[in-house]
């Protein structure tokens, strides 16, 4: 997906958020929304949504009314999150783009928010690469995708290390770190993977995954 262009942060408070205020102090284009106000408007679909969670649960129960709701609105993530009242697995397979915790540092919450904005998912790792590798084990079982099978083909080895740490929800910086090159490095190579895979960002490159199935042919033995 492309970058949004504006972050829509609803609450019931009428303060200003700390989350407006951490968005606000990274420049980024910003809306709070009362959520009688949230409810009767429309937003444009270059709009994030954050949307408040505190002290809810999501899982296999079901999805709240008032959630199901703001969905219908626009690509949106939860924010002020209980660890243990959210499956996070449960939240990315219904279409929920990340989970902000309510006892999140602050230095993860502006990562948050600076990698959704750029269109990127934000989940736990483990939780990514888990998601990953269950996406390309079912695809394996269907068969192979000849022009998936082309692009992975013309990928470098090191290209197929990259795109392992992309599923696995590393950014630039540990990347450089992992395989010791430097950021510009890593950039280069994503530029190339992107071009050999059609794909214009990170989400765009795990759909590619999901719909190729490349899974054994990205093996680093080859």
């Amino acid at each position: 997906m492309d970058s949004f262009h504006r972050l829509i942060v609803v609450t019931d408070r009428e303060q200003t958020s700390n989350l407006s205020l951490l968005a606000d102090s990274i420049h980024l284009k910003v809306e709070q929304v009362g959520r009688q106000e949230f409810e009767q408007k429309m937003f444009p679909g270059n709009a994030l949504i954050a949307y408040p969670f505190v002290g809810r649960q999501l899982g296999k129960r079901g999805i709240p009314d008032d959630l199901v709701q703001g969905m219908s609105k626009g690509s949106l993530f939860l924010y002020q999150v209980e660890r243990s009242f959210a499956d996070p697995n449960f939240a990315l397979n219904i279409g929920i783009r990340g989970l902000i915790y309510r006892d999140e540092q602050l230095d993860r919450v502006l990562t948050a928010l600076k990698a959704m904005m750029a269109g990127e998912l934000y989940f736990p790792r483990a939780v990514m690469s888990a998601m990953v590798d269950e996406v390309l084990q079912q695809r394996f079982k269907q068969g192979f995708n000849a022009d998936a099978l082309t692009a992975v083909q013309l990928l470098t080895r090191q290209e197929k290390r990259i795109i392992h740490l992309v599923a696995e929800g590393s950014r630039n910086k540990e990347i450089a770190l992992t395989l010791n090159i430097s950021a510009h490095t890593v950039k280069a190579h994503l530029s190339s993977i992107f071009r050999k895979t059609k794909s214009r960002n990170r989400v765009e490159l795990l759909r590619w995954i999901q719909q190729s199935n490349p899974v054994q042919s990205l093996s680093l033995t080859h």
